[in-house]
């Protein structure tokens, strides 16, 4: 692992931690590296918040609270609200000054992980709504809303000890909106040339919003997904470490069934008891957690 100095990240507006997951290609492990290093830092005791900013719901749906699974009736998903269809308030209300519902805060769209068996941490669903995001946030200021509502929620007296953002698999609004309130970044990649491509789109994107917002952004960790022990995922991995590895360390992540297998079930890596064994995971979502907490010189917390 690098080794970068205690403290390295960028405590945001809120001064609560707070990383965006992110990267343009779709794919990655994006969502899998927000949903186990949620359920990994709220294992060492840390009141962790996650918010699905995508307009897919993969983070949602991942936590078995989306559509069930008509396929398997036995699904434990078949038993969980899907809250990507209700028709109450939801997280694009509270992005944009919508007439129905334009007093809408975060605080009322959290789900709170003690009232979920299965949740490990509180959670701010994404919706059927937040599509049109990119229509409805088509101003600048709109860039500005993620960051004002996680203002307002801490104002409120909701305490946490990290946020977490799942980004879109784009540059939208959305991601800006993520990154401008978060100030700290994980990336997700694959050892291959599109996602390293996408890397390098990303990284534009981070020099831009830093230039025009006036912040400082930095990079938290790079999670190099599906790894394989050849040629090829070497050869990225190489120019991962050549461009990033001064930044942030970079974690290794070899094809494994049991995250999938976590994912159909609609729980964390954390949660899921498998037959197989899943330790290697869980081990390296701790080592995630860990180097989180050393970026904001912070320790785990003593049950």
């Amino acid at each position: 692992m690098t080794e970068l100095p205690q403290g390295w990240g960028v405590r945001p507006s809120t001064n609560i931690p707070t990383i965006a997951f992110g990267n343009q290609k779709g794919g990655t492990g994006k969502t899998t590296a927000t949903i186990n290093s949620a359920a990994a830092l709220a294992s060492r005791g840390h009141d962790v918040l996650a918010i699905d900013m995508d307009p897919q719901a993969d983070m949602t749906k991942g936590l078995g609270l989306g559509p069930g699974d008509e396929n398997n009736p036995s699904s434990p998903k078949n038993d969980l609200p899907n809250t990507l269809a209700t028709d109450d308030a939801n997280l694009l209300d509270v992005l944009v000054d919508n007439p129905r519902t334009h007093d809408t805060t975060l605080s009322e769209i959290v789900l709170h992980a003690d009232e979920y068996d299965h949740l490990n941490f509180d959670l701010v669903p994404s919706h059927k709504d937040m599509g049109l995001a990119r229509d409805w946030m088509d101003d600048a200021s709109a860039r500005l809303t993620l960051k004002t509502a996680l203002e307002e929620l801490v104002a409120d007296s909701h305490e946490y000890d990290f946020i977490l953002i799942d980004c879109p698999p784009d540059l939208s609004v959305l991601t800006d909106a993520a990154f401008i309130a978060a100030q700290n970044v994980f990336l997700a990649a694959q050892t291959q040339a599109t996602s390293r491509d996408a890397l390098d789109d990303l990284w534009d994107q981070l020099e831009s919003i830093e230039d025009n917002q006036q912040i400082e952004i930095a990079i938290v960790g790079l999670l190099a997904n599906m790894y394989r022990d050849d040629g090829q995922s070497k050869k990225f991995l190489d120019e991962f470490d050549n461009s990033y590895a001064s930044l942030a360390p970079i974690f290794k992540l070899p094809m494994r069934v049991a995250i999938q297998r976590a994912w159909d079930n609609g729980c964390d890596i954390f949660e899921w008891e498998d037959a197989n064994e899943q330790q290697v995971e869980r081990d390296l979502f701790i080592e995630i957690a860990e180097t989180m907490e050393r970026a904001f010189d912070k320790t785990q917390v003593e049950a």
